[in-house]
C-alpha cells in the first residue's frame, strides 16, 4: 500500500510568492471591483488618497449582497469556493487576495447580509500568516472607523493596511512629490476605470447591468473606445469549439476613426483628445461577459504603428470561452488558438487597409517629403566628412535584393540591413516607417554606413517636423542617431545583434511616451 505524507505549503513563502504575481495598481483595484459587481451591487465607493500624515488610504465599499462571518472568512482564503454564477467577474478565487497583497500586506473586509444584524470584520494579514500559519483575524467592527461601517441592508467594505507598495520612499512623505505621484495615480486609475466597466457605467448600455463608480467621491464616466467611430468596417460573428464540444461565438468589429483634423471639426477642438486619438489606442479591445480584459494591442499578430491609429477592434466572448482564450488570474491576458487567430487575421486584414488609407490622407503631401528630405542635406555633408576618421566597420559584399550586407569590425564579421541609393553622399534618410516603429535603424546605405529614420515615429512627427527649418536643430538630431547607428555597426556581432534591436525598441518606445503631450504640427506648418 502507498504510504501518503502530508506536504502542507509553507505559509510565509506562499504569501510572499503571491505578492509578486505581476499586477498593476489599476488591474488590481479593477479585480476588486469586480467582486463588489458579481455580488450585485448598484454602487461602489474607491477612496484612493494621502492622508495628512503622508499615508496612502485604500477602500473600496459597496452595497452589494454582502456576506455574513464565513462567507467572510472563505473570501480571505487563498482559492476561496467557486461562485455559484459561472458567468461571474470573479473565476479563480485568488483576485481579492492577490490583488490586495501585491500592494499592502494586510486586507480589512468588513461585511454584512441581509440576514446579519450587524457588520462582521476580518483581517488576512501576511505578518500574522507568517506567525501563526493560515489564518485571518476577527476584529470588533465596533472598534474600526466610521468609514468602514456598512450603511445599508447589506454591503461590503475592503481596506488595505500596511501599504508598503504604492509609493517610493520619499525623505518627505507629505511633500509634494508623493502628492503628484499619488495624483498620476489617481488620473489613471480613473481613466482605466472609464474604459474597464465602460459598460456597466452607460446608462444607455443595456448590455450590462448599471452600476454607479465613484473615485474619491467623483463619479467615474464611461468611455466608450468606439463611440467616436464614423464608420463600422465590418462586424463578423466567429465559431470557436470549447474543449467541452460546443459552439460559441465571438463578436468581433472593426471601426475606423475620423483623422484627427475631422475629429477636431466633428466634436470640437478636443475632440481628438477627449476620443484618445493616439497610436495607444489602437487595436482589439478584449471583452469578457462585458466587461474589458485585455487591450488595446494586436495581440502579437500586428505592430503598434502610427498609421494604424484610427483603427480600433472589438473581441467580444461569452465565460465559456474562458478556457479556449486561457484568461489568467488578473483577466489581464489572453492567449488565442492559431485557427482563431488566422480567422481574426482574416476579417482584419480589409479593415486595417482602410484605415491606413484613411490615416494617410492626412498625411504629408509630395511637396512636404520633399522638403523633409532637403532638410537633411547639411547632415549628409557634415557625417560625410567625418565618417572616414569615425567608422572603423568596413562594407564586404551586399545583397539590394535580399536587403542584406556583410560587414567586418572589431568583432568579425556580421549581417547588417543594407538599402539601395544612386548616391554616394547619402549616410541618412528618412523612410516612412521601419519595424516595430523604431524611431532609428543602421542600415548600410550604398557605400556608406548610415542610418534610417522613420517619419512615421511620433518623435520625428512632432520633433523633427516642427524644426525642419532650423538647420542647427536638425542637424544636431540627425548626428546622434547616425552615431548611434555607426557605433553597432562597430561594435555589434551575431550574438548581440538582437541585444542591440531590443535597445533600439526600447528607447523608440520611450521617446514615444516622453513626447505624448507635445502638440502635433498642423498640416499647413
Amino acid at each position: 500500500m502507498p504510504e501518503f505524507y502530508p506536504i502542507v505549503p509553507d505559509p510565509q513563502r506562499i504569501t510572499d510568492s503571491m505578492r509578486d504575481t505581476g499586477y498593476e495598481l489599476d488591474t488590481a483595484v479593477a479585480d476588486l471591483v469586480d467582486n463588489s459587481i458579481a455580488a450585485m451591487a448598484s454602487e461602489v465607493r474607491v477612496e484612493f488618497i494621502l492622508d495628512m500624515k503622508g499615508r496612502v488610504r485604500f477602500s473600496i465599499a459597496d452595497n452589494g449582497e454582502g456576506m455574513n462571518p464565513e462567507g467572510i472568512v472563505d473570501a480571505l482564503r487563498y482559492g476561496s469556493k467557486r461562485r455559484d454564477d459561472p458567468a461571474s467577474l470573479g473565476r479563480f478565487g485568488l483576485g481579492l487576495k492577490t490583488a490586495s497583497t501585491a500592494f499592502a500586506k494586510a486586507v480589512m473586509l468588513t461585511s454584512k447580509s441581509e440576514s446579519d444584524s450587524v457588520a462582521s470584520s476580518f483581517s488576512l494579514d501576511l505578518d500574522v500568516i507568517g506567525e501563526q500559519g493560515w489564518v485571518v483575524t476577527k476584529f470588533d467592527t465596533e472598534d474600526l472607523h466610521d468609514g468602514s461601517m456598512i450603511q445599508g441592508k447589506s454591503g461590503t467594505v475592503l481596506r488595505w493596511e500596511k501599504i508598503d507598495r504604492v509609493l517610493p520612499i520619499y525623505k518627505d512623505a507629505t511633500g509634494s512629490a508623493a502628492k503628484n505621484k499619488i495624483e498620476k495615480i489617481v488620473l489613471d486609475l480613473r481613466l482605466h476605470l472609464s474604459m474597464t466597466f465602460q459598460r456597466f457605467l452607460d446608462d444607455g448600455d443595456i448590455r450590462a447591468p448599471n452600476v454607479r463608480l465613484y473615485l474619491n467621491d467623483t463619479q467615474v464616466e464611461a468611455w466608450d473606445p468606439f463611440a467616436w467611430s464614423a464608420t463600422t468596417l465590418v462586424e463578423q460573428i466567429i465559431e470557436v469549439e470549447t474543449p467541452e464540444g460546443e459552439i460559441r461565438e465571438i463578436t468581433l468589429r472593426a471601426f475606423c476613426l475620423p483623422r484627427k483634423a475631422d475629429m477636431k471639426a466633428e466634436f470640437g477642438p478636443t475632440g481628438d483628445s477627449l476620443s484618445r486619438l493616439t497610436n495607444e489606442k489602437q487595436g482589439v479591445y478584449v471583452y469578457r461577459q462585458n466587461r474589458l480584459i485585455h487591450g488595446p494591442d494586436w495581440l502579437g499578430m500586428f505592430a503598434q504603428e502610427p498609421h494604424f491609429t484610427l483603427i480600433r477592434v472589438e473581441l467580444s466572448f461569452e465565460h465559456q470561452l474562458d478556457e479556449a482564450f486561457q484568461v489568467d488570474i488578473k483577466k489581464s491576458r489572453i492567449l488565442i488558438e492559431p485557427l482563431v487567430e488566422a480567422a481574426i487575421k482574416k476579417v482584419l486584414s480589409g479593415p486595417r487597409r482602410a484605415a491606413q488609407n484613411r490615416y494617410r490622407e492626412g498625411g504629408q503631401s509630395p511637396a512636404a517629403i520633399a522638403a523633409d528630405r532637403s532638410a537633411h542635406l547639411a547632415s549628409n555633408a557634415v557625417i560625410k566628412g567625418v565618417s572616414p576618421e569615425v567608422s572603423t566597420s568596413k562594407l564586404e559584399s551586399f545583397s539590394g535584393e535580399k536587403g542584406e550586407a556583410i560587414i567586418e569590425n572589431k568583432q568579425g564579421r556580421v549581417s547588417v540591413k543594407y538599402s539601395e541609393t544612386g548616391s554616394t553622399s547619402v549616410f541618412l534618410e528618412t523612410v516612412d516607417e521601419l519595424k516595430y516603429n523604431v524611431l532609428y535603424e543602421p542600415s548600410w546605405i550604398g557605400s556608406n554606413p548610415g542610418v534610417l529614420i522613420n517619419r512615421s515615429h511620433p518623435f520625428y512627427n512632432k520633433v523633427y517636423i516642427p524644426n525642419l527649418k532650423s538647420g542647427v536643430t536638425v542637424q544636431s538630431l540627425d548626428s546622434l542617431l547616425w552615431a548611434l547607428a555607426n557605433a553597432e555597426f562597430d561594435h555589434t556581432q551575431e550574438s548581440t545583434r538582437r541585444m542591440f534591436e531590443d535597445m533600439r525598441i526600447s528607447i523608440s518606445k520611450t521617446l514615444e511616451r516622453l513626447v505624448e503631450d507635445l502638440a502635433d504640427p498642423e498640416m499647413g506648418d
